[in-house]
């Protein structure tokens, strides 16, 4: 009898620690696409006459919206 609860515990706690790890391992994922993918937009947000001393454009304020959280899909985002 007390063997079929321990069963069911260590799957449950199985299971548990199998789908924090890799929600965790999505959320990497995201903030590491957001960080890659923020950089490449500020770089082509800077203007091209930078630091020539010349009147330019200074760029976008907003260049970049990250994509939205979704742990449950590989990689964490859509």
């Amino acid at each position: 009898m007390n063997k079929a609860q321990a069963t069911l515990e260590f799957t449950l706690a199985f299971v548990l620690t199998i789908l924090f790890i890799v929600l965790t391992a999505n959320v990497f994922v995201w903030l590491n696409h957001c960080m890659v993918r923020r950089q490449v937009a500020y770089e082509e947000s800077r203007s091209n006459a930078a630091g020539s001393g010349a009147e330019a454009d200074v760029g976008k304020a907003n260049f970049y919206t990250r994509p939205s959280l979704n742990v449950f899909i590989g990689g964490g985002y859509k």
